[in-house]
């Protein structure tokens, strides 16, 4: 493990999930946008692979994109060459996969692209999980700060951090234009004291290198579109959820549809516990695999499915099945679980002392609604994705609005916390009574740990036992033959 000097950049299909909630009861559009966004990948992955770089992963609709620094070569062209790069992903998105004859046929909207670019310091790490095969991330506070911008970004645009930004050339740093302040003002609490620049792609080269930057691309169009050519809907299937799901049954062809629950959650500011010198590395790998044992330990307890680790965060899947609670107090009781479990790692003296006495938080974001879980992307197609604007939810919940040790729901999701304490469930009367509203964002928070959840049910089913003692102790009212109000008790034989 060693501390890796490079540019991390984000690009998202924006608009994959609205895409996806048109064609909800359309099983065969579903298909083809399933087939699209595999043969996006294909095509993605190709073009990065050609211009020597890596995608560590696909999330959803995103790709996470790695260009290391060559410590031998100059860093000034290095900037310059990977910000072609970024400008080659929005020509190949805009004027070649969406230009692909077999799917415009169909009238589906086109895949719409943002993206965030950082310059910084990061590390690589192969995570151990103990239940599912082995998982590369990458941890270091430039990811984080590439795919916060990207979130933000309009599309077509590249937004970029100052340290970035300061290694352009100068005529290039004229072609992007800071952050006004109320563009900022959203990301100002994600993003302390750094400036933010934009970019629209197609502002950044003339008109002749666009023009040679897409004819470099030449082999990548005639490949996605064979790619696209392949195209056989009666392959593919949607299948009913009855058992817990499992990412290693699912395929392009083969993937689930399901209401479902979705919860991020990241650890807050934890990259800047150990970016201080390459002494601490053997520190940062050990608390993170304490961390990772622990995100996936309280997944499983609750019976979710890991999705991915993404750097120090984790996101999951919850799904009803047979014999199995409630998927949606599953996915709201790990997330306290998560909450108590983080902050008890803090009184561990080992991690403690590893920590030089920092404290660990955790922010974490729960959605639920209809879902598509599949396999795409990279290593033979075997990233686990989840599709969905409950998936956008829950990143959102977590990303914007979850403060440290705080869990956040979207509206939808507290809707239907309200609906079922109506039945006089305890346990989602609880959850309506401690989560409130977070200003007028339609987000709600709360901050308990599962141990004090459990107390504040106690403390419900005494109250709850109480009343209906009191009521069936208590005096009723009758009235005698001219009116008069008389009060008895259990034994109205007596006077």
């Amino acid at each position: 493990m060693e501390k890796i000097k490079g540019i991390h950049f984000y690009v998202n299909v924006k608009n994959i999930a609205s895409i996806l909630k048109e064609e909800t009861e359309k099983d065969d559009d579903l298909k083809r946008t399933i087939h699209r966004l595999h043969t996006y990948f294909y095509g993605f992955s190709k073009l990065i692979n050609k211009l020597g770089y890596q995608v560590e992963k696909y999330t959803g609709g995103r790709a996470h994109v790695l260009i290391p620094i060559k410590e031998e070569e100059d860093l000034s062209e290095q900037i310059k060459t990977s910000l072609k790069v970024m400008v080659a992903c929005f020509i190949y998105n805009n004027d070649m996969f969406n230009s692909i004859s077999k799917y415009s046929q169909y009238g589906y909207s086109d895949f719409k692209v943002h993206a965030g670019m950082d310059y910084g310091e990061y590390t690589e790490y192969e995570i151990d999980d103990k239940v599912n095969d082995p998982e590369f991330t990458t941890i270091g506070a430039v990811a984080n700060n590439a795919a916060k911008i990207q979130s933000f970004a309009p599309c077509n645009y590249i937004y970029i951090l100052d340290r970035y930004y300061k290694k352009l050339s100068s005529d290039i740093k004229e072609c992007f234009t800071e952050l006004s302040e109320d563009e900022m003002e959203e990301l100002k609490s994600k993003l302390k004291n750094s400036k933010v620049y934009k970019a629209k792609y197609t502002a950044i080269y003339t008109k002749d290198e666009m023009e040679e930057i897409s004819f470099d691309l030449e082999d990548i169009k005639t490949a996605v579109n064979e790619e696209a050519n392949k195209l056989n809907i009666s392959e593919m299937s949607f299948e009913e959820v009855n058992i817990k799901l499992d990412f290693s049954r699912l395929s392009r062809k083969v993937n689930k549809k399901m209401t479902a629950g979705v919860i991020c959650a990241d650890i807050r500011g934890f990259t800047k516990l150990f970016n201080k010198s390459d002494s601490n590395l053997e520190d940062l790998a050990y608390v993170m695999q304490e961390l990772y044992d622990t995100m996936g330990n309280k997944v499983n307890e609750q019976s979710g499915t890991k999705v991915q680790y993404q750097g120090d965060r984790v996101v999951a899947v919850f799904n009803d099945y047979k014999d199995a609670e409630d998927f949606r107090l599953r996915l709201v009781k790990t997330g306290m679980q998560l909450n108590e479990a983080i902050q008890e790692l803090n009184d561990n003296p080992e991690i403690s002392e590893r920590l030089g006495n920092n404290k660990l938080r955790v922010g974490v974001g729960c959605a639920t609604g209809q879902l598509i879980a599949t396999r795409l992307g990279m290593r033979s197609y075997k990233d686990n994705i989840i599709l969905s604007e409950a998936a956008d939810r829950a990143d959102i919940c977590e990303e914007r609005y979850a403060e440290s040790n705080k869990i956040v729901i979207s509206k939808h999701f507290y809707d239907e916390i309200k609906e079922e304490a109506e039945t006089e469930n305890l346990e989602y009367e609880v959850l309506k009574e401690v989560f409130t509203s977070i200003g007028t964002t339609g987000y709600y928070q709360c901050s308990l740990t599962f141990s004090e959840f459990m107390n504040k049910m106690e403390e419900k089913r005494i109250e709850k036992a109480a009343r209906i003692a009191n009521k069936s102790f208590s005096l009723s009212v009758i009235k005698n033959a001219t009116g008069e109000s008389a009060r008895v008790g259990l034994r109205p034989w007596r006077s």
